[in-house]
C-alpha cells in the first residue's frame, strides 16, 4: 500500500515573504546543476552514446532518490494515495522520458545550436500551459522579462561558429526537418511535465490540510515512471534493430576513456536528474514554474565561461551582451512578475473532479 510521510523531508519557508528569493534562488541553483549537467553528459556521450547515457543516468537516479526518500522519511515508499501520484507519473513519462529522449534525439541529427534555439521555447509554453491548468497568469511586465531572457540566449546561441566535425555529417534535408520536430515535440512534452509536476505537488483536493507535497518525494515518483519507461523504449528499440537517439560511433580519437566517462555520468546524474530537477521542483513550488522555466533556459548562457575548459574558446563580446540582456529579463521577472509568490492551496477546480485511486 503506498504511504505518504507524515512530515516534509525538506520543508518550505516558514514565512511566505521568504517563497519568492528562495524560490529564485533555488532555480538559480538548478540552472547551475545543469551546466556541470551538460558538460558532463557531453562527455559520456561522446565514449557511449546518448541512449546508453541516458538508460544509465535515469536508473542510477532512480536508485539515489529512492534510498534517499527511505533514509530522510524511514518509509520506502511514501508516496500519495490520490490524483497527485497519477500527475506526477505522467509528468515524469513526458518530460523525463518523452521529452528527453526526443531532445536528445534532435542533438544527434540538428546539432546542439539549432537544438538550444528551439529549446528557449520551453518558458513560453511553459507559461501557456500552466496558465490554464494551474492558474499562473504573468503579468505583462513578466512576459517582458521572460522575453528579454529568451531573446539573451538567442543571440548567444545564434551566434555564428565554424561547426565541429562531429556536426559537419548533420547537415541533410532530412535530418534537418525531422531534428526540428523532434526537438518541438520534446519541448512540449517537457513543457507538459513541468506543469503537471506542479501540478502533483500541489495540496490534496480530498484534504487541503496537508499541504504541498515534498519536492522529493515528488521527483521520486516523477523519477520511478520516468525510468520505467526509458528503459521500456530501450528495450523495445533494441527489439527492433533500432539505436534511438544514438548518432554514429564518433571518431575513436575524439573519445574520452572509460573512467572519464563513467566519472561524467555519475557527477551528472547527482547534479542533474536528482539535484537539478529537485531545486526545480523546489523553485516550482515556491513560484510560478514559467519563471523557474526561463531562469533554467539560461543555461546555455552560464555555460559561457566553461568554454575554455570543454571547447577552447572564450566567450566573444556578442556573448556577453546577450548573457548581460539575459540578466536584465530575469531580474524583470523577479522584481515585475505577479504577485502570487506563494504555495498553491488547493488544486485548481477544472482538475478536482478527476479521481484516480492507485
Amino acid at each position: 500500500m503506498l504511504i505518504l510521510a507524515e512530515t516534509a523531508l525538506i520543508p518550505l519557508p516558514a514565512e511566505e515573504s521568504l517563497y519568492r528569493p528562495v524560490g529564485f534562488a533555488a532555480a538559480f541553483l538548478s540552472m547551475a546543476c545543469w551546466v556541470i549537467t551538460s558538460i558532463a553528459f557531453t562527455t559520456a556521450g561522446r565514449r557511449y552514446g546518448t541512449t546508453t547515457v541516458n538508460v544509465s543516468r535515469s536508473l542510477i537516479a532512480l536508485v539515489l532518490l529512492l534510498v534517499s526518500v527511505w533514509l530522510l522519511s524511514g518509509v520506502p515508499f511514501p508516496f500519495p494515495r490520490d490524483n497527485r501520484f497519477l500527475w506526477l507519473a505522467i509528468s515524469g513519462i513526458t518530460g523525463l522520458a518523452i521529452g528527453d529522449q526526443l531532445i536528445f534525439s534532435a542533438f544527434n541529427r540538428i546539432g546542439p545550436r539549432l537544438t538550444l534555439l528551439i529549446l528557449t521555447l520551453a518558458p513560453m509554453a511553459t507559461a501557456l500551459i500552466a496558465w490554464p491548468i494551474i492558474d499562473e497568469p504573468l503579468t505583462m511586465l513578466g512576459w517582458v522579462g521572460m522575453a528579454l531572457t529568451i531573446a539573451g540566449v538567442i543571440w548567444v546561441i545564434t551566434e555564428r561558429n565554424e561547426p565541429s566535425p562531429e556536426d559537419r555529417p548533420r547537415n541533410s534535408l532530412h535530418n534537418l526537418r525531422l531534428g526540428v520536430t523532434l526537438a518541438m515535440i520534446g519541448v512540449i512534452a517537457v513543457s507538459i511535465g513541468n506543469v503537471l509536476a506542479k501540478l502533483g505537488m500541489m495540496p490534496s483536493s480530498d484534504d487541503p490540510g496537508d499541504g504541498p507535497l515534498d519536492p522529493l518525494i515528488a521527483q521520486d515518483v516523477r523519477m520511478l515512471a520516468g525510468a520505467a519507461s526509458i528503459v521500456l523504449m530501450a528495450v523495445g528499440a533494441g527489439l527492433l534493430g533500432r539505436r534511438i537517439g544514438t548518432p554514429p560511433e564518433p571518431d575513436p580519437q575524439l573519445r574520452p576513456s572509460p573512467m572519464v566517462a563513467l566519472t561524467a555520468i555519475g557527477i551528472g546524474t547527482i547534479l542533474g536528474p536528482v539535484l537539478g530537477i529537485f531545486f526545480f521542483l523546489y523553485s516550482a513550488a515556491l513560484i510560478e514554474v514559467a519563471i523557474t522555466a526561463t531562469i533554467v533556459a539560461l543555461t546555455p548562457v552560464a555555460i559561457l565561461p566553461f568554454n575554455r575548459f570543454v571547447e577552447g574558446t572564450d566567450p566573444t563580446k556578442r556573448a556577453i551582451l546577450g548573457a548581460f540582456l539575459g540578466v536584465i529579463g530575469v531580474s524583470i521577472l523577479a522584481f515585475g512578475s505577479s504577485s502570487g509568490g506563494e504555495a498553491a492551496e488547493s488544486l485548481p477546480p477544472a482538475i478536482e473532479s478527476l479521481e484516480f485511486t492507485p
